[in-house]
């Protein structure tokens, strides 16, 4: 396979080719917004109550975000990111689920799920750390890790 071809191939498909974990620093956001959120637009026709507690917030996440986390139970979280300029909702993954939280920054486009370090011994069979960044069009998953993260989380 040529150079070009792999790196073509590495970029479809990011957490096979990533060497090493991935960085804050590597998912630069756009400069703050000032606005604060005034309307949701949800992601299904179902709206979710918890969704409405982030109006009036400044945001949090890629500098035009409102992450919004909301428990649902035992070891259970839904995560949303709000556009504070259209409302546009969006959740990481098939369901914006989450077992120990999110750690994420207002300088940064990268989300990670389940940001568990990495000398945890018990984790649940399956268990993984999600790696996504946020584009226009959503979250992309850049890939998981069964070993966790060593990144330093300050959630917002």
């Amino acid at each position: 396979m040529r150079p070009s071809a792999f790196a073509g191939l590495c970029l479809l498909l990011a957490s096979p080719c990533h060497a090493g974990e991935f960085a804050f620093e590597d998912f630069p956001a756009p400069p703050a917004s000032a606005a604060t959120l005034r309307r949701i637009v949800p992601p299904t026709a179902e709206h979710s109550p918890f969704l409405d507690r982030a109006l009036g917030r400044a945001p949090d996440f890629a500098g035009r975000y409102v992450l919004t986390i909301n428990g649902c139970g035992t070891a259970c979280q839904q995560v949303a990111a709000i556009d504070v300029g259209t409302g546009a909702t969006h959740v990481p993954g098939d369901d914006g689920m989450t077992a120990q939280g999110a750690c994420y920054r207002l300088d940064s486009r990268l989300l990670v799920l389940n940001p568990i370090a990495p000398d945890v011994e018990q984790r649940p069979a399956g268990f993984t750390t999600d790696f996504y960044a946020m584009t226009d069009d959503g979250f992309v998953h850049l890939g998981s890790s069964r070993t966790g993260t060593t990144l330093t989380c300050s959630d917002g």
